[in-house]
């Protein structure tokens, strides 16, 4: 009997280790449903709505970008005043490289837009003060720009030059600091070096101008 009962005992051990080895299978079962569940939900799942950060982003670099589009576009025009002025060969070359930069600049504005929905190059969000401050700054300045010559009108011509390259090298700075791909982070920085070298030569052409 003592034998029988061994074997018994014996024999009993497949069954054990079977049924063992079928848990840990529906258990494995369960676990790669479960998964793939999961994946599947996450796959058919809506894109994230964006955030309240991600639209304030959004927000300050279209506003930033339509002040830059905005400046860009008076500024490609500037060269115009050569035709009625005669400023000295070096500021011409200045104005005239400024007037190029710019209307570059604002060609590579809409490429962005259209290449970017989220972009909108309308949204200046001026105040009626500003606007209105705005075009009385512009029309002082244009009426100092034709109504004076030689140094004096050098001197004008490149104040308003400063005052505008340095205004759109930081818009174009906040524009790429806030823009959710580097392609256009590249773009903006670019924007933001070639005008603050404009700056630059400007003031650098200011200082050449004779003393009274």
């Amino acid at each position: 009997m003592g034998g029988g009962m061994r074997s018994k005992h014996v024999r009993s051990k497949p069954v054990l280790a079977a049924t063992f080895s079928t848990k840990r299978f529906v258990s494995f079962c369960l676990f790669a449903g479960l998964f793939c569940l999961c994946a599947n939900a996450n796959k058919n799942a809506p894109p994230p709505s964006p955030t309240s950060d991600d639209n304030n982003k959004t927000e300050l670099r279209n506003n930033a970008a339509s002040l830059l589009a905005d400046l860009l576009g008076q500024e490609k025009d500037v060269s115009k005043l050569l035709i009625i002025k005669r400023p000295s060969a070096e500021i011409g070359k200045v104005i005239k490289a400024i007037s190029k930069t710019a209307g570059d600049g604002s060609d590579k504005l809409e490429v962005l837009a259209r290449n970017d929905k989220t972009l909108n190059l309308r949204a200046l969000q001026l105040p009626p003060g500003e606007t209105a401050a705005r075009a009385a700054v512009s029309k002082t300045e244009e009426h100092e720009l034709l109504l004076t010559f030689g140094t004096t009108f050098e001197l004008n011509l490149l104040l308003s030059q400063t005052e505008a390259l340095s205004y759109g090298s930081h818009l174009a700075k906040i524009a790429a600091e806030n823009s959710p791909s580097s392609e256009q982070q590249r773009d903006f920085h670019s924007l933001d070096v070639s005008l603050d070298n404009l700056y630059k030569q400007v003031v650098a052409q200011i200082r050449t101008l004779p003393r009274k």
